[in-house]
């Protein structure tokens, strides 16, 4: 009996010792803290096309024709460092979507293009134009005026954008919508795999006003 207990005794204490060796495992979770946008002053990143400020701080754009009016916006995500985000799930490079406030109706029945086509005509030695049909609505369609979606570039972080306001639209106040979900991850210290726990929206807006 005196040799069984000892021997019990000695299997518990080489348990409990062989636990004293095992390594704690250290994860690390991504929950994009400080991830923040950043747009390029007036807007555009090229100087030539910068959105000019009224006396109140408003951004204005002036619609010179009665179609689209088009405009590149550009801005920047970024981290909580200043620096490009570079999420475990994607990489440097992410994916931003954008909305706003302003629509137009297209209707069925109206011109949406008039084409011309420019060939080579070797026998006159010359450049013609011929004139194609009209492309010609089939249905009527409410038309955005921003793209729906775009990528940062991987060593800025820049996104760039289009809007196209139409000429009946001045006096209106367009408001862009810039969001960006960020992939919240967990991953284990000296392993390649991660797991995905969710996501984290980072929204920001700007008002145009459209003159």
């Amino acid at each position: 009996m005196l040799k069984q207990l000892i021997f019990c005794a000695v299997i518990l204490f080489t348990l409990s010792g062989c636990n004293l060796f095992v390594e704690e495992e250290v994860f690390v979770t991504d929950e994009g803290k400080g991830i923040h946008f950043v747009f390029d002053p007036g807007l555009n990143d090229d100087p030539t096309f910068a959105l000019s400020k009224d006396a109140n701080g408003q951004y204005y754009y002036r619609l010179t024709k009665e179609g689209q009016n088009i405009q590149r916006i550009s801005g920047r995500l970024l981290d909580a460092n200043n620096k490009v985000v570079n999420s475990k799930a994607n990489g440097p490079i992410q994916t931003i979507e954008f909305k706003n406030n302003l629509f137009w109706w297209i209707l069925k029945g109206q011109t949406v293009a008039n084409i011309t086509r420019t060939y080579f005509n070797p026998f006159l030695g010359a450049i013609q134009y011929v004139n194609l049909p009209p492309l010609v609505n089939w249905q009527d369609e409410l038309v955005p005026t921003i793209n729906k979606s775009g990528m940062t570039n991987e060593q800025t972080g820049r996104f760039n954008v289009v809007i196209a306001p139409v000429g009946s639209m001045k006096g209106e106040t367009m408001t862009i919508y810039v969001k960006y979900a960020h992939p919240i991850t967990k991953q284990k210290v000296g392993s390649s795999f991660i797991t995905l726990l969710g996501t984290k929206e980072i929204i920001d807006s700007v008002k145009i006003k459209l003159l």
